[in-house]
């Protein structure tokens, strides 16, 4: 776990750092607010998310004991390990979270690893308040001509070994269709399923 937090902090920091500046620029959550993030891994978006802004709470949903222990030791010797919070559980069955509570649930790179999506994006609608945003960011099974290219050319140069496990995450991933009709089994008429050259997201607001 330890080599694995330190390799994609490595081959995906700058995609964790747009995310952060995503989040406080863009979405900007008001002053205090409370966040949830889904299968946070070993935590830099959320340690570097806390660090840009001091005033928020964090906690991240982590189905992966191991990776919670690294992701603590990752955020103490950040310094921030008084204003981040680390729960065991799954996105499908989060009922012990209270329902209303977060101002912004987010996830990065998990939603393919969700045994049920669909039970999964009911519970994060469930665990936002009236208004609270969301911003799902995974892979997309369909990538085009130009992404697979990307993929498979470039693939080794850009993730080495790892590489193996890219193509697995892309392979378990959805198309932006079957992610709209997630959406649309949640009743969220507020979320949108959006797609770019690599992959899509979920966003609301």
């Amino acid at each position: 776990m330890e080599q694995y937090s330190e390799k994609v902090k490595k081959m995906l920091g700058g995609e964790y750092m747009e995310m952060v500046q995503r989040i406080a620029g863009e979405i900007n959550p008001p002053e205090g607010a409370r966040l949830l993030e889904i299968g946070p891994g070993p935590a830099w978006i959320t340690i570097w998310l806390v660090k840009e802004r001091p005033d928020l709470n964090i906690d991240g949903l982590e189905a992966s004991e191991d990776m919670i222990r690294v992701a603590t030791r990752n955020a103490i010797e950040a310094g921030v390990e008084g204003r981040v919070r680390f729960i065991h559980g799954f996105v499908e069955t989060m009922e012990p979270l209270e329902s209303a509570t977060y101002d912004l649930v987010y996830s990065h790179e998990s939603m393919h690893h969700w045994v049920d999506p669909v039970a999964g994006l009911r519970q994060v609608s469930r665990v936002l308040r009236p208004g609270g945003r969301l911003l799902i960011e995974d892979s997309r099974r369909d990538l085009g001509p130009g992404a697979t290219l990307v993929v498979n050319l470039l693939g080794s140069l850009v993730a080495g070994k790892w590489v193996r496990h890219w193509k697995a995450s892309i392979a378990a991933s959805y198309t932006p269709e079957e992610v709209a009709g997630m959406v649309k089994a949640v009743g969220r008429l507020d979320w949108r399923v959006k797609k770019n050259f690599m992959g899509l997201s979920i966003e609301s607001g």
